[in-house]
Order: structure tokens, then C-alpha cells, then sequence
């Protein structure tokens, strides 16, 4: 009977855990191992015929292909500009709206409505503020700062989109922080300043520390958003002017979808792949070291 008791038990587990791990299954495992397939062949995509050249698609990428490097190149230094930016800031905005006050909760959906807004509909906003609505700026007050070509300058367009993804996701980000500020024991903040603590003190020593779970997600959270971004350099930018804010993830995407090399493409994401693994598991082994310490 027992043992009639545990197979019930274990077929009950697996029907509710099939559905599940069938998902997991067929959404990415599935598609990883058609893109190692495909990554060694020459294919269009589209055609039955399929030449094989084996490992020659990633030597051409690391060899021969300067539009693969520079669109890393422009993400890493966007991941490094987002990531610092956006959990400062959020970090700030989030000790500051933590408060308990009336106008928090104005405060806190002020900063957060950008992160649920579509993001055809914050592109629209932004192309209208940095076209006529800074042109009737400069009109109004000479200022030769709203003269500038902000989309049509490489490292003016470059400033522009961290500073619209920053803006749009800056909510999502204080609102983790928050989570954390409030979970912190009010009795060790209590016992801080009963020892001396100054604000400062009390911030570094007992704060930061407990909130580090926070920080290590909102970490990884934007280094992923940061490796990934493509939807604001489709609909904003389209990767321009003359290429300058081509991100991994739209060059891939040209590289398939417009240039019709497909083998290439998955050779590319394979690439891609690896190296986000690498740089996400040293930022994560960094965090957590930091909350084994708190």
C-alpha cells in the first residue's frame, strides 16, 4: 500500500510539473539546440538548401566582421552607463519615497508610470521632445543646447537613448529598492544611532548591507536589460545615425532578418550567449558574496 501511495504521489507530481518543464523545454532548450545546429551552416533562412561549413561562420565573426564589434561595443558601454545610472538614481529616489509620508504614494506612481507605458508610445513622446518641443525651447530661450541634433549626432544619440531607458524603467528598479529599504528592522536602525551612528554610518554599516538581496536582482536585472536591448533601438533610433547605436541584439536581427544570413545570425547569438553567461555569473558571484557578508 505504501508503495502504491508514493507512485500515486509521484505520477500526481509529474502532471503538474509536466506542463512546466514541457515549456521550458520547447521555448528555449529546443530553440538553443537548433541554433548550434544551424551556427554551421550557410543558410538564408528560408531555402531547403543548407551548405555545411562547419566552424566558419564564427571565424568570419571574429575575424571579419567589424559591425558585430562595434554594436558590442556600443552595448557594453551602454551596460555600463545604464546599469550605474538607473540603480543610483532608483537607489536615491527609493530612500526618498520609502518615507513614510502622503505624497510617497504620488510619488512613488510618478516614477513608475513610465515603466508600464508602451514603448511606441514613449518613443512618440521623446522624438516630439527632442524635435519641435526643443525647438520652440530654443526659440523661446537662444539656448544653443536645444539647437543640438540630438538623433542626428553619434554620441548625442547615444546619451539620449541611456537617458530614455533609464527614465522608462528607473520606477521598476525603486520599487525593489523599496521593498527592501522597508524590510530592514527598525530596532537595528534604532540600535545604530543608540551607539552613535551617525546617518551616514547608519546607511553603510546597517542599511546597505540588508538590503544587498535588492540590489543583487536589481543588478542582474538591468545588466540583462542592458544585453538585450532592442525594442528601444527598432522603434527609436533604428540603429542610427550611421550605425552608432546598433546594439548585439539588433545586429543579430538585421544580420537574420535583413541580410538573410542566418547561420551567421545563430553563430552570433551563440557568441552572444556565452559571454552574457560569463559576465552574469561573475556579477552575481560578486552580489551574493556581498549578502553572505551582510
Amino acid at each position: 500500500m505504501k508503495e502504491k501511495g508514493k507512485a500515486r504521489e509521484l505520477l500526481v507530481f509529474a502532471l503538474f510539473v509536466f506542463p512546466s518543464v514541457a515549456f521550458v523545454l520547447f521555448s528555449t532548450d529546443v530553440p538553443f539546440l537548433m541554433n548550434l545546429y544551424y551556427s554551421v551552416f550557410d543558410w538564408n533562412g528560408i531555402s531547403k538548401d543548407m551548405k555545411f561549413v562547419g566552424l566558419q561562420n564564427f571565424v568570419n565573426i571574429f575575424s571579419n566582421d567589424a559591425s558585430f564589434w562595434k554594436s558590442a561595443a556600443f552595448t557594453l558601454r551602454f551596460a555600463v552607463f545604464y546599469v550605474v545610472i538607473v540603480n543610483l538614481l532608483s537607489l536615491i529616489v527609493a530612500f526618498v519615497m520609502a518615507e513614510e509620508k502622503k505624497s510617497s504614494s504620488v510619488g512613488r506612481a510618478f516614477y513608475y508610470v513610465p515603466y508600464i507605458i508602451s514603448l511606441t508610445a514613449i518613443s512618440l513622446i521623446w522624438k516630439f521632445i527632442l524635435g519641435p518641443g526643443f525647438e520652440a525651447l530654443f526659440k523661446v530661450t537662444g539656448w544653443e543646447l536645444f539647437n543640438w541634433s540630438w538623433l542626428g549626432t553619434a554620441k548625442l544619440a547615444f546619451f539620449v537613448v541611456v537617458i530614455m531607458a533609464v527614465w522608462q524603467n528607473l520606477g521598476f528598479y525603486m520599487v525593489n529598492y523599496i521593498a527592501g529599504i522597508i524590510s530592514v528592522p527598525k530596532e537595528l536602525i534604532e540600535a545604530a544611532k543608540i551607539d552613535g551612528a551617525g546617518k551616514f554610518q547608519v546607511l553603510r554599516r546597517v542599511t546597505i548591507p540588508m538590503i544587498m538581496p535588492a540590489v543583487s536582482i536589481c543588478m542582474l536585472t538591468s545588466l540583462t536589460f542592458s544585453f538585450k536591448l532592442f525594442d528601444v533601438i527598432m522603434v527609436f533610433t533604428k540603429g542610427g545615425p550611421a550605425n552608432s547605436t546598433v546594439s548585439v541584439a539588433y545586429n543579430i536581427y538585421k544580420e537574420a532578418f535583413i541580410n538573410n544570413k542566418y547561420g551567421i545570425a545563430t553563430a552570433k547569438s551563440l557568441i552572444f550567449v556565452v559571454f552574457v553567461l560569463l559576465v552574469t555569473t561573475v556579477q552575481l558571484k560578486v552580489t551574493k558574496s556581498k549578502e553572505i557578508e551582510a
